[in-house]
């Protein structure tokens, strides 16, 4: 399971036109900030009600304290995306909710549960995924430009998603 914020509505159509304007094509998908990965698969009697605690949880805690996130840069990663990565505040606010979800998810589960080793706190790298791909083309130079804008995303939306 995945613990992720979307993006507002309103950033969601603004990403998706910047994209297409690049040359990535219109994106439908919502664009999100994963906070963290559960570590191992949770019954499937109980993922959607731990889902959905976990994030409404979560949707409480964003209310009391927006997240924003600012763009620094354009990154390729892992081999395969192409992400925004957070400026260092931006980056700070996003490890602080890591924790927070780190800490939530042992509660709600009562120490059953925790991140995986990938997202614990202490490992947590904070980016937003684009495009996935294995090599950059000529797009991912402009991408990179309007990244040195530092536009900012106001992540709005708890969510899940669970892996089969």
């Amino acid at each position: 399971m995945a613990i992720k914020i979307n993006v507002n509505r309103k950033d969601q159509e603004a990403l998706s036109h910047l994209l297409a304007k690049i040359g990535y094509g219109y994106q439908r998908r919502k664009f999100h900030c994963t906070v963290g990965f559960i570590e191992k698969a949770i019954p499937s009697e109980e993922s959607a009600s731990f889902g959905q605690n976990i994030a409404q949880a979560l949707q409480e805690f964003l209310e009391n304290e927006p997240c924003f996130y600012e763009v620094d840069q354009a990154a390729h990663l892992f081999g395969r995306v192409i992400t925004f990565l957070p400026t260092t505040t931006s980056q700070e606010n996003l490890k602080k909710i890591n924790t927070w979800v780190s800490d939530k998810v042992q509660e709600i589960s009562k120490g059953r549960w925790r991140l995986n080793k990938e997202s614990l706190p202490e490992s947590y790298i904070p980016h937003f995924t684009l495009w996935h791909t294995r090599r950059p083309d000529r797009r991912f130079k402009k991408l990179k430009e309007f990244a040195e804008t530092h536009p900012t995303y106001h992540l709005s939306q708890a969510a899940y998603v669970i892996f089969n």
